[in-house]
């Protein structure tokens, strides 16, 4: 692969380059604006240049073009991060008229509707979306996209996480063009018509919803009919969670989103029913036409995930080429596709799904080749296993750096897994595809719903025997950002000595692999010397953190284990970063002893500093003479005691109140401290 042979690869770089340039940097609206003048000379300059063929402005041309190309990067990713209405009009309204943008997602104790703002109940033009959490009833289960409501809430701005290292909804929504959320009581909130802005979209999820409806009828049922319709229709809302895990584990978590494979088994199918359209060419026009609307219907049915509208760009250029009898270059189709998916939506480029199935398919399409001419299988179900044994190890080395860099573990037993899964995954969707005409036949769908369900109860069984082996998972892994791109650099340094062989670039590899681990030694030095005390914010709970060098003590209220939900949500990926290993326990434990840490009552003395846990019924009466002394006051449960008693009974030199205090209780404690020049930190108003 020479990059001088895809003239794409020129602009498409810089393009993504500005992307970046965009998403890492903080631009006002003033800048935009300047910004968009710029692209705009930049752009008007490119063109110009076209006319001065001399050789020796052949630089000037190419500098122009890129630069243009990094404008509109920045221009068009700046277009998604400002929202469309000042904030004193979002919250000075609380009464709007929305439209459902998506599909409304049941939650525990509300349902997500993400709304398209259309105007306030003063008749003024919005723009925009927002989250609206809707308090569950027989009604939100009716909702539907397109649906127009009348909604009663206050919106606030999504708030940037409380905790070091938690996961960034602010920045995640930000991707999406979302800002605000507002909580919706069951009678703030009224259906008053029908008006979907995609009839595509809402007619692909209408269907979607009639053919899960279908495999229903047909037999399927618990977990058979979630994993179908999570593979056929990419619909994993009834998924089981322990069995969505399990998959994860086993490294097939890619089996229960649609993919390529999924669109190429749906391509190879119309394309074969249509062949007999092939023989006139305007009949193969018709034939173009119609494989290229279904395979986008069913991206549409299945959601447009980035895998799935990569897959479905790349085989409608493989649809295009055997219209013009071409023969269409993978590279090309690859960064084709990306291109234009970039340029419909930059933010795409940070979507693990997006990021994921382009790395799966350079993997195989760099390293599967040479992979498979190490060994020559003579028979057609050897070379079968063989090829699939070497797609799925070059689909694992291009996916792996990032994989662990955002979800922190590796499946030690992803060829077994795969190598059984996928052919049997092929079967279920044949099956599951085949199903859906026959239907309406009793006699016929009883025997091919028997024969899914045993298929999908055998790759269910396959991947709980394949995750109960012993380190079947390696978790718990630590990758920063600059890692992750010193491991794609020995990467792609092994894939360059694949095709060619060059002592530099051997040592260039080297020297990357070498920095590679030694940043893991530099890490594993730095975190041992850290020590420190942390109050977690979690909305109406208590986590304590005591970290004396690695060896870590929580103290809580409500977290049982590092299995808790709230431990990996709130505290795990912090954990992680900095190597904490170490004991929970119950915060209200009378007595609690270590090397570095001693509790007695509502004392706890740390690190040479003395901490009083306040809480709710806690009555502390003024010592005769000089008050107690502690060198941080922590409020809980609101503490019922006046500050004033409080400071009489107590010297403090610090308040820290987490998220198990109303605000009620944090503001009185916050006027009281600014009051008496006393540093008060509360936990929900830190900004990681």
């Amino acid at each position: 692969m020479k990059i001088q042979n895809y003239p794409l690869v020129k602009v498409l770089f810089p393009y993504v380059v500005g992307i970046l340039i965009a998403y890492l940097g903080d631009f006002s609206d003033t800048t935009c604006r300047m910004l968009r003048w710029v692209a705009g000379a930049t752009f008007l300059s490119a063109v110009a240049m076209t006319f001065f063929r001399a050789y020796r402005w052949r630089v000037v041309r190419i500098v122009v073009m890129e630069t243009a190309f990094v404008f509109a990067g920045i221009v068009l990713t700046n277009s998604y991060f400002h929202p469309k209405v000042p904030d004193e009009v979002m919250e000075a309204n609380a009464d709007w008229l929305v439209r459902v943008a998506a599909e409304p997602t049941p939650r525990e104790r509300s349902v997500k509707v993400e709304a398209e703002m259309l105007q306030s109940v003063d008749g003024k033009a919005v723009g925009g979306k927002v989250l609206f959490y809707l308090q569950p009833s027989a009604a939100t289960a009716k909702l539907r996209y397109g649906d127009l409501l009348l909604v009663h809430a206050p919106l606030a701005r999504i708030a940037p996480p409380c905790n070091p290292d938690a996961f960034d909804n602010q920045r995640y929504m930000r991707r999406r063009g979302i800002y605000y959320s507002g909580f919706v009581r069951e009678d703030g909130w009224q259906r008053v018509g029908h008006r979907p802005a995609n009839p595509l979209r809402f007619l692909a999820n209408t269907a979607r919803t009639r053919l899960s409806d279908l495999y229903a009828q047909a037999g399927m049922s618990g977990d058979e009919l979630g994993i179908l319709k999570a593979i056929l229709l990419g619909d994993d809302d009834t998924l089981d969670p322990e069995l969505k895990a399990s998959y994860s584990s086993a490294g097939v978590s890619h089996i229960l989103c649609v993919s390529g494979m999924h669109v190429g088994i749906i391509f190879m199918i119309i394309n074969f029913l249509l062949k007999p359209l092939d023989l006139f060419r305007t009949s193969r026009i018709l034939k173009t036409l119609l494989v290229m609307f279904v395979i986008w219907l069913y991206a549409h049915i299945t959601g447009l995930a980035p895998s799935v509208t990569r897959s479905a760009t790349m085989f409608t250029f493989v649809a295009l080429g055997q219209l013009l009898r071409r023969n269409t270059n993978v590279f090309h189709s690859l960064f084709a596709s990306m291109f234009i998916l970039l340029i419909v939506n930059p933010l795409l480029l940070f979507e693990v799904g997006f990021q994921l199935s382009y790395l799966a398919v350079a993997g195989i399409v760099l390293f599967q080749p040479k992979f498979a001419a190490l060994y020559t299988c003579r028979t057609r179900v050897g070379r079968y296993f063989w090829e699939l044994l070497t797609v799925s190890v070059a689909a694992q080395l291009g996916t792996s750096p990032i994989s662990i860099y955002y979800f922190a573990k590796f499946p030690n037993y992803f060829i077994l897994s795969n190598l059984s899964v996928i052919a049997l995954s092929f079967a279920v969707i044949i099956t599951g595809v085949a199903l859906l005409p026959i239907s309406f036949v009793p006699l016929v769908s009883k025997h091919l719903t028997w024969l899914l369900t045993i298929e999908i109860k055998a790759m269910n069984a396959i991947i709980t025997f394949v995750e109960r082996l012993p380190h079947s998972v390696t978790e718990n892994i630590d990758y920063h950002i600059v890692q992750v791109i010193l491991l794609y650099g020995v990467i792609g340094c092994f894939c360059y000595l694949l095709y060619r062989r060059e002592r530099r670039v051997f040592w260039t590899a080297s020297v990357l692999f070498v920095l590679f681990c030694s940043s893991f030694v530099g890490k594993k030095v730095l975190t041992a010397r850290e020590t420190g005390f942390l109050a977690y914010h979690v909305h109406k709970c208590s986590v304590l953190e005591f970290n004396w060098h690695g060896q870590t003590v929580w103290l809580s209220d409500t977290l049982r284990g590092e299995g808790d939900k709230l431990f990996q949500y709130n505290v795990s990926r912090h954990a992680r970063r900095h190597r904490l290993s170490g004991t929970m326990a119950p915060i209200d434990t009378l007595a609690f002893d270590t090397p570095f840490l001693c509790k007695r009552g509502n004392f706890i003395r740390f690190e040479d500093k003395t901490y009083y846990m306040l809480t709710c019924k806690e009555r502390v009466r003024p010592c005769e003479g000089d008050s107690l002394r502690v060198d941080c006051l922590l409020l809980r449960r609101n503490p019922r005691l006046p500050p004033e008693e409080a400071m009489a009974a107590l010297s403090f030199r610090e308040v820290i109140a987490d998220g198990s205090n109303t605000l009620f209780y944090v503001e009185r404690w916050r006027v009281f401290c600014f009051e008496n020049g006393v540093p008060f930190t509360f936990t929900g108003d830190r900004k990681f």
